[in-house]
């Protein structure tokens, strides 16, 4: 006999126990879901703040661009329909060039603040009133460029002429200066020349002496560039036209003044056309101080000859001889201890025997120290140098000198 049992309760009692085990796992999963939600939204709300920032950064720097530039024509308000349009009006603006030609072949450059357009030519239409927080563009200079030679060298000369402003009728400063590689191997910027208004006195020069020398230049030298230095107001400068400040003036002033000593012979490096006869020490000393190639003399007080010199190195005895030498030459001056003597000739070991002039022949033995004598041979026009001296007979013709030690 067969039972059948009705299991239906039971399985739904069973199905009900299951779904109440599942709920823990269940929320666990909603919870999950819930985070990863949060997260993303997080996300692009971080996304959307970076790109909202640097959208306003891109939007400053446009501005800061575009907004500074004095120069930016205002859009102006639309034309009615029934109003002529003015024939210039879609014609572009012109600017400057950024360099102009003048009279003879020189340049003239305008330097202003960097990318910035120039104000249009004077014949444009008029540019609207400009905001007084935005005011023409200032520190404007103008540049004016002339190569020359000197002294056997190419000089660029630059002239800067500053402006207060790009309206402003002239300029209220200028000056000159040239770039020079000098004897160090470094290319130095010598100032030669300012002009601190159009209608003051020019002063030059400028860089210091040591800046000048180092590119071969000196006090006059550099005034003699500077009279070449092209202006816009097309003046022109001699030297003497320059003025120096009072402590340049003195130091210039020392190196032109003549020391005097008595019993001493500046050697060789006589001027063109020495020497000047039947002249006093007074009148000798007033030529040298009058010509700017005079840096020393001798005087002859025997023979009442004068003897203006470009240069002084060696100095030796003679008692009937005045020398007198500038500022700029003293510390160069040698004193020799060479004694000479007339148709004499020393005996001794001769290593050197060249053709030369007498005062050669007493330079050369001077600054060798290996030379203890010399004789020179007027007639043959003979110097022979000797590094020991022993003894010296009479020799008609011969001139012959002896250091009294060694230098």
């Amino acid at each position: 006999m067969l039972v059948r049992h009705n299991t239906k309760l039971l399985e739904q009692a069973i199905d009900l126990q299951i779904k109440r085990l599942a709920i823990p796992t269940l929320q666990a999963e909603a919870a999950a879901h819930d985070q990863i939600a949060r997260a993303n939204a997080f996300r692009r709300m971080a996304s959307g703040a970076a790109i909202a920032m640097a959208a306003i950064g891109i939007g400053v720097g446009i501005w800061l661009v575009f907004d500074r530039d004095p120069t930016v024509i205002q859009p102006e308000p639309p034309v009615a329909q029934n109003q002529p349009l003015n024939p210039n009006e879609n014609q572009p603006n012109e600017t400057k060039k950024s360099e102009d030609r003048i009279p003879g072949g020189e340049t003239i450059a305008e330097e202003g603040k960097a990318d910035k357009l120039k104000s249009p030519p004077i014949e444009q239409p008029m540019l609207p009133p400009s905001d007084p927080a935005n005011p023409d563009t200032f520190d404007f200079v103008k540049f004016a460029n002339r190569q020359v030679t000197y002294a056997r060298s190419t000089w660029q000369l630059e002239s800067g002429h500053h402006f207060d402003s790009e309206k402003a009728p002239t300029w209220d400063s200028a000056w000159c200066y040239t770039r020079r590689l000098a004897n160090t191997g470094v290319e130095v910027q010598v100032s030669l020349a300012n002009r601190a208004s159009p209608t003051s006195k020019p002063q030059a020069p400028v860089s210091s002496i040591e800046t000048l020398a180092s590119v071969g230049l000196d006090d006059n030298s550099a005034r003699e560039l500077a009279s070449h230095c092209l202006w816009l107001d097309e003046a022109s400068f001699a030297p003497s036209d320059f003025d120096m400040d009072h402590e340049r003036k003195e130091a210039a002033a020392a190196t032109q003044e003549l020391s005097v000593q008595d019993g001493w012979d500046a050697i060789g490096n006589d001027l063109p056309g020495m020497p000047a006869w039947n002249v006093s020490l007074e009148q000798c000393r007033a030529q040298c101080e009058a010509d700017q190639r005079c840096l020393a003399l001798t005087y002859d007080k025997k023979h009442a000859a004068c003897f203006m010199k470009d240069n002084g190195s060696i100095l030796v005895r003679s008692p009937d001889a005045v020398m007198a030498a500038k500022g700029a030459i003293q510390a160069n001056l040698q004193y020799s201890s060479l004694v000479f003597a007339k148709d004499t000739v020393v005996v001794g070991g001769a290593y050197a025997n060249v053709r030369s002039s007498y005062a050669d022949c007493i330079l050369a033995c001077a600054a060798d120290q290996r030379c203890l004598g010399f004789n020179f041979d007027g007639p043959n026009k003979m110097c022979a140098m000797l590094d020991n001296v022993t003894s010296s007979s009479p020799f008609r013709g011969v001139t012959s000198g002896v250091k009294a030690t060694r230098s």
